[in-house]
C-alpha cells in the first residue's frame, strides 16, 4: 500500500511538472525578432506597434518599421465616417506643421469598407496631401483590432504605442499634447 501511495505521489508530481512546462510554452512571449512578435502582437499601449506594409494612394509602399526614430500618428478612417471627415482637416494641418520634425502623420483608409471613387472625391474636395495608406483587404485593420472609426494610435520613436484614441473627432490640442509626450518633451 505504501508503495502505491509513493508511486501516486511521484506520478502526481510529474503531471504537475509537465503541466507547468506546457503552460510556460503556451503563454510565453515571442522574441522581439521573431515573426510572431511583429505580426502577432496586439495593439496595446506600452507595447510595440504591429508592423505592416501598405501601398499609399500615390502608389508608394510604406513599411511601418522603416519609420522607427519618428513619432508616428496612425489614424484609421473612411470617407463615409462623419467624425473622420471632420478630423481630417486637423491631421492635414498637423502633417504640414510637423513635416520638418521627426513626426509622421499617416492615415490608413479602411478601403475594404470604402470605395476608391468616394476616397478620391474626398481627397480632392479637401486638398489632402498627407500620406493616405490603403488597407484594401482589411488585414491591417484586423491586426490593429479596429472596432470603430476613427481610431488613432500614437507611436513613439522606439515603435511603442504610447496612446490609443478611440472615436472622434480628435482635437488638434489633444494630438499636439500626445505628440509632445511621445517625443519626450
Amino acid at each position: 500500500m505504501e508503495d502505491i501511495l509513493r508511486r501516486h505521489k511521484i506520478l502526481s508530481l510529474l503531471t504537475y511538472i509537465l503541466f507547468g512546462i506546457i503552460m510556460v510554452m503556451v503563454t510565453r512571449l515571442p522574441a522581439e525578432n521573431s515573426p510572431e512578435y511583429n505580426m502577432g502582437s496586439k495593439p496595446i499601449k506600452g507595447f510595440h506597434a504591429p508592423d505592416f506594409t501598405l501601398q499609399s494612394i500615390k502608389g508608394d509602399r510604406l513599411h511601418l518599421n522603416d519609420l522607427r526614430g519618428n513619432v508616428i500618428v496612425l489614424n484609421f478612417w473612411a470617407s463615409w465616417c462623419p467624425p473622420c471627415r471632420i478630423e481630417m482637416a486637423t491631421f492635414q494641418k498637423l502633417f504640414q506643421q510637423y513635416q520638418s520634425q521627426k513626426v509622421m502623420i499617416l492615415t490608413i483608409n479602411v478601403t475594404n469598407q470604402d470605395s476608391m471613387n468616394a476616397l478620391q472625391t474626398f481627397i480632392d474636395k479637401y486638398n489632402l496631401t498627407l500620406p493616405i495608406l490603403l488597407d484594401r483587404d482589411g488585414k491591417v485593420s484586423q491586426i490593429y483590432q479596429i472596432q470603430s472609426l476613427p481610431t488613432t494610435f500614437i507611436i513613439n520613436p522606439n515603435g511603442v504605442i504610447t496612446d490609443i484614441i478611440y472615436g472622434g473627432p480628435v482635437s488638434e490640442t489633444l494630438l499636439k499634447i500626445r505628440i509632445q509626450q511621445a517625443l519626450g518633451q
